[in-house]
């Protein structure tokens, strides 16, 4: 693991540098987080937070997606009312 010095300016800014930037694909204008993580700052980008939640939200091997349960529950509910008429 590299590490780069940077200095934060008079108004709380802080450069990134190039090499990193380019590492880690950080151009003008991406949208990111910072998080305090045991007294280090933690820089995400919302890109990266997004995948994680979409792959938290895929179904295990064999397992249907939430999306397809809800169908699935759906049709058992109308099925249910089929039959109480």
């Amino acid at each position: 693991m590299a590490t780069y010095a940077t200095t934060i300016s008079s108004k709380g800014q802080v450069i990134i540098p190039a090499e990193l930037r380019k590492r880690l694909g950080l151009k003008k204008g991406v949208r990111a987080v910072w998080r305090e993580d045991k007294g280090q700052l933690v820089l995400t980008t919302f890109d990266r937070i997004l995948d994680e939640i979409q792959g938290s939200l895929k179904p295990r091997p064999g397992q249907p997606s939430a999306f397809e349960e809800s169908l699935a529950e759906r049709e058992r509910q109308r099925k249910l009312e089929r039959e109480e008429r």
